[in-house]
């Protein structure tokens, strides 16, 4: 009965006691490549999706150099500069983001270092302001390895969605073998605009089958791109159910699995059951081989630990297949935040009150989850707008709200 109770008196405990933050300003300065237009700054201080439209454009000191000051009392959902990651771009959207030299993604999120200078080496595409958008269809043959069964293109024409997005928007038509036996596929998209068009490929609706080489992105106007090699070989006549037993930290009052399988795609984290022996258990069906992280809230920042040193989340992502997997049982050491951690539900930017026995939020931007006092989650949705709870008896109950949290009493 003692866990049981860990996590309510975590919460409770801290409402008895006021923390008080000292907001900081961060000063950014960056070298950029030769050619850059613009700079901007995005990251979690806008929220853990980093919506693109709250990106900051940075101030440009000469042709190479830019800066920026952020503050971070205008940060959301409790980010401060110690915890703040970021990366910059070449022009307000994700086409234009930071890539190593060789066109890949960068190993981590950058952090920020007082004094530091960061250098971006190279853009995933330039923006210019001079040159209007290009809204065109594009055809894309694409040849890949003779073995090779489907193939899906992903990219931002459909803001990288991922293979699991509606097939009809991303999965390609086998066109066949070409002369050295190897497969071409076919697919014609609608870009809004082809001067930022980038995309990538996958060997099946999980981002487990992406392409292995090359690693970067290609881009128009290369329509007849080349896969070499995938990180696993999609074959839909092996696919099954895979089961989850997750063993984790004492106190843990609530888990969310967010993987390739649905597209690592925050809004789509899969909650976990939680077990009456303090387990947590999840299932994802009709898989073959899936990449995978546990987190103890649907937020970057609240990952699981690496076994080795708790101190830092862990580096690389799970992996199961079926049916090697199919009943597999995972620890998890160590939380990125305790759940004793969580910031108070801030009063100005949320409307808590109850009717009729049930407990309404205005201003939800992601997910809202009811808990009672001995951790037993009640409820959770994932919305934009007003929620409702549904009938609940009279008592006391921790709501948390877009990774905040407030104690709430139903008479």
């Amino acid at each position: 009965m003692k866990k049981i109770f860990t996590f309510a008196i975590a919460l409770l405990s801290m409402f008895a006691t006021t923390q008080l933050a000292t907001a900081a300003t961060g000063v950014f300065n960056v070298t950029v490549p030769a050619g850059t237009y613009q700079c901007w700054i995005m990251g979690n201080y806008a929220g853990i999706s980093w919506p693109i439209a709250k990106a900051t454009q940075c101030t440009k000191v000469d042709d190479t150099h830019y800066t920026v000051t952020l503050d971070d009392a205008t940060f959301t959902d409790g980010i401060t500069l110690a915890t703040f990651q970021y990366k910059y771009l070449s022009g307000d959207d994700w086409s234009y983001v930071e890539k190593n030299a060789d066109g890949s993604e960068l190993a981590a999120n950058r952090t920020y270092t007082a004094g530091g200078a960061d250098v971006v080496v190279k853009w995933a595409a330039v923006y210019n302001p001079t040159i209007l958008p290009l809204p065109m269809n594009v055809t894309i043959d694409v040849v890949t390895p003779s073995n090779t069964i489907e193939c899906y293109i992903v990219g931002n024409f459909n803001n990288w969605a991922g293979p699991t997005a509606p097939a009809d928007s991303c999965k390609m038509i086998n066109m066949g073998p070409n002369a050295d036996g190897n497969i071409i596929f076919e697919k014609t998209i609608y870009t809004s605009d082809a001067n930022k068009l980038a995309y990538h490929f996958c060997s099946g609706p999980d981002w487990s089958f992406e392409q292995s080489a090359p690693t970067g992105d290609f881009k128009y106007p290369e329509i007849a791109p080349s896969v070499t090699a995938w990180k696993a070989i999609y074959d839909p006549s092996k696919l099954g159910t895979l089961n989850f037993t997750v063993n984790v930290p004492v106190g843990t009052a609530a888990v969310w699995a967010i993987g390739s399988f649905e597209g690592w795609d925050l809004t789509k984290a899969l909650a976990c059951t939680k077990n009456a022996d303090g387990t947590f258990s999840f299932t994802v069906p009709m898989v073959m081989s899936i990449e995978y992280k546990m987190f103890n809230q649907p937020d970057w920042n609240h990952s699981e630990m690496d076994p080795s040193d708790p101190t830092i989340p862990i580096a690389n992502n799970r992996k199961a297949a079926y049916p090697d997997d199919k009943n597999a049982t995972i620890t998890v050491s160590a939380w990125a935040a305790a759940p004793s951690a969580v910031q108070e539900l801030n009063a100005d930017k949320y409307k808590v009150y109850t009717v009729a026995n049930s407990i309404v939020v205005e201003g939800v931007t992601s997910q809202v989850s009811i808990f009672d006092v001995s951790g037993r989650k009640i409820q959770s949705a994932k919305l934009a707008g007003k929620f409702s709870s549904k009938a609940l008896n009279s008592g006391l109950y921790i709501l948390l709200v877009d990774g905040a949290s407030k104690k709430v009493a139903v008479k």
